[in-house]
């Protein structure tokens, strides 16, 4: 069976690109990133119903601008609308908050609700009666409404604090006083939203009678204009934001029961200066797990901790003296109340193992020269692990399944790409939104044994069918420190092997980063086939330091990161060496950490490369942030010799030209700072270089005017000198 599939892939992959090459249209810019031509639907939003036997869905009717929360049967594929904005007015789209998006809908655990948020109130949809109520009526906004395990209240954030509404009597109750502007109360600072991944920072206990939650004091942080250059009087608004070697927030973590009373503080040891990247309630209600990260974040310890008296123990350790060791989002507490499962590195790969609440190994669940990606879930009835892995390929995404014994190991997944998984509570069903190099995302619903039930989204771009496109190739290339390194390449239309082509190198190449995928790349990697279509290769390596090639070749950069430039240059050597390539034309661009990558290149690696684009690129990481920064290089004053020899800054005068530098005025992640930086020194050097700059927008340079200006702007450039 496997091997047909992979037959009838290839004639799919063959019949569509070669019936491309023989079509007339080319791709613009304006159509990728102005239009909607090459989207492919999805399903948003998708939430399963708490009986198990649907899931939901939010669609947008782009003619009418209706929108709607739709129910799918798992068994009949029937659909039905759940919510319609016509009847319930309250219904809005989901709203995106910088690095987040939020939801627009929430399902009450007993199935009965759907909360939606609108405006700065909440409301509550009566499943039965079709009928809405609303629980708030104040000017200030409820952020991050959530129910309780019971369905009877439902806990939000307001003016700083926690409170909780009881949705029978309507009553509101106010559980903390103490949160301010800077004492964050069930929230974050910048730089844990964005480096630790998290946005909720509160959590209803199992048995609904308590919330944990983080305290974040950043008055210490300190604070960096974002200036408006737009008012005729200049407006520069703060923010929190440490630099590394400076004070981060200090952080507390409460237990607060909801009938009222005094927070009950975790013990999470004496130091301050550290971090709590998660918390997570064990299922007897009476016991918070505790993430606790040191600064320097080469050792993780997991704590319980007794609500009652805040007193903790230590369960386990995590380390790694040669590098650095990621906080932990796949604990997982079994309801029998004796074990829970725990991935780790300790191996060189990711693996799962079973644990007992003591701290005592039971099992190592996966083992393998590969990584467990994200467990996905649990079947305790079955005893099944449900996880998503790199074992077939480093480049590719798979659903896999275990024992609790470590037998029965399964791949479920067939077709070769990216798989996203999202299963349901019940381990009975999950949708799979598979896509590769050329096809785009198709959402499927299969039962949990593999079995597929029905395609939802097929997710075709008929437009493409009449666009030239050429098929990626993946391969590997030896440095000659024996690393193998992942690599792609796109090559044009048509491709003669007796003529020479200039490449176009896309960089990231930031620790634990990977962009050598076999997965849809959206619009960029249109973009991709349209420079090959005007006559370029397109090529990619994943360099020393990157991810899922086990955590030695990661750790190889540590405390040095530019020691990934190494691999660029390897890449582009390579690229000499082939008989097709013009090597007096090999460019580099990347975005953020690819930005900064292509300024060391441009710099560092000079006489490789021709013409380099960065966008909103970092250059002095003594700039960035103290977590992302201080993970890999130690802070500044422990290492300055590595933040030297991996700022681009310091190579300028190697660098001969053809460098344009990006940027967004409001970027609050990599602060406009750092291409000022970069082009001040290159200016003092005489060195000649270019620069656009784009008022008014964040790190992604976001807007359809904007991306459709940035991309015939980067087009361009490289046209004219690569």
């Amino acid at each position: 069976m496997k091997n047909k599939n992979s037959l009838l892939s290839f004639i799919l992959l063959f019949v569509f690109f070669t019936s491309s090459s023989f079509s007339q249209k080319l791709l613009t810019v304006e159509d990728i990133f102005g239009t909607s031509k090459f989207a492919s639907k999805t399903l948003e939003m998708i939430q399963w119903t708490p009986d198990n036997r649907a899931f939901t869905y939010f669609m947008k009717d782009e003619k009418t601008d209706r929108l709607f929360i739709k129910r799918v049967d798992l068994k009949t594929g029937k659909k039905t609308i759940l919510i319609d904005s016509k009847k319930v007015k309250v219904l809005e789209e989901p709203r995106g908050e910088k690095r987040f998006t939020l939801n627009n809908y929430f399902w009450s655990p007993n199935g009965k609700y759907i909360l939606l948020p609108s405006g700065n109130d909440i409301f509550l949809f009566d499943i039965k009666m079709k009928k809405v109520r609303q629980l708030t009526h104040d000017k200030a906004e409820e952020r991050d409404p959530r129910f309780s395990p019971d369905s009877k209240k439902i806990a939000y954030l307001k003016n700083h604090n926690l409170f909780v509404l009881n949705i029978a009597s309507g009553k509101e109750s106010q559980l903390t006083n103490q949160g301010t502007e800077n004492l964050l109360i069930g929230r974050f600072d910048w730089v844990y939203e964005e480096e630790f991944g998290i946005r909720t920072g509160f959590f209803w206990s199992p048995d609904s009678k308590h919330i944990a939650y983080f305290q974040l004091d950043q008055s210490c942080e300190p604070e960096f204009p974002i200036v408006d250059f737009i008012p005729i009087h200049n407006k520069s608004p703060k923010m929190r934001y440490p630099n590394p070697g400076d004070a981060n927030a200090i952080v507390k973590i409460g237990v607060v029961p909801v009938e009222g009373g005094k927070t009950v503080w975790m013990d999470i040891g004496k130091k301050t200066d550290i971090y709590i990247p998660r918390i997570k309630w064990l299922n007897d209600s009476q016991h918070l797990a505790i993430q606790r990260l040191n600064r320097d974040q080469n050792r993780l310890y997991l704590l319980f901790a007794d609500i009652t008296t805040g007193k903790s123990h230590l369960i386990l350790t995590e380390d790694d003296p040669h590098g650095w060791v990621d906080y932990n989002t796949d604990i997982t507490f079994l309801k029998d109340n004796r074990h829970f499962i725990w991935s780790s590195e300790r191996t060189n790969w990711k693996h799962l193992y079973l644990y007992t609440l003591d701290g005592i190994p039971v099992k190592q669940l996966t083992d393998g020269n590969w990584d467990v990606v994200q467990l996905v879930r649990v079947d305790e009835k079955k005893k099944l692990v449900y996880f998503i892995g790199t074992r077939k390929s480093a480049i590719e995404r798979h659903l896999y399944c275990v024992d609790f014994d470590g037998k029965g190991f399964r791949r479920l997944t067939t077709e070769d790409g990216w798989h996203h998984i999202n299963m349901s509570p019940n381990c009975r069903y999950y949708i799979d939104v598979f896509s590769n190099a050329v096809t785009p995302p198709r959402t499927t619903l299969y039962k949990s044994n593999g079995l597929k039930v029905r395609i939802l989204e097929s997710g075709k771009i008929e437009t493409l069918k009449d666009y030239k496109l050429s098929a990626p190739k993946f391969f590997t290339i030896t440095t000659k420190d024996s690393l193998k390194l992942n690599a792609f390449m796109i090559k044009p239309v048509n491709f003669n092997s007796a003529k020479k082509y200039p490449v176009l190198i896309y960089t990231y190449g930031g620790p634990g980063s990977q962009i050598v995928r076999n997965a849809w790349g959206g619009t960029l990697g249109l973009w991709h086939q349209l420079m090959a279509q005007k006559g370029y290769i397109i090529f990619g390596v994943d360099n020393r330091g990157t991810g899922f090639k086990g955590n030695k070749f990661k750790n190889i950069v540590y405390r040095d990161i530019g020691l990934g430039v190494i691999d660029q240059i390897n890449g582009a050597k390579y690229l000499k060496s082939l008989p097709y390539v013009d090597g007096s034309r090999i460019g580099i661009w990347g975005w953020s950490g690819g930005g900064w990558m292509t300024c060391m290149a441009m710099t560092k690696g000079a006489k490789f490369f021709k013409t380099g684009v960065a966008v909103a690129p970092v250059t002095d990481f003594r700039n960035y942030d103290t977590i992302w920064t201080e993970r890999y290089m130690d802070q500044p004053r422990d290492n300055e010799k590595g933040y030297d020899d991996s700022n681009p800054i310091n190579y300028v005068d190697n660098y001969s030209g053809g460098l344009l530098l990006i940027h967004g005025t409001s970027d609050d992640n990599v602060h406009m700072s750092n291409t000022m930086q970069l082009a001040y020194a290159l200016e003092n050097a005489r060195k000649p270089f270019d620069l656009m700059i784009y008022p008014r927008k964040l790190h992604g340079i976001g807007g359809i005017n904007t991306r459709v200006h940035l991309f015939n702007k980067i087009t361009e450039y490289i046209l004219r000198n690569l």
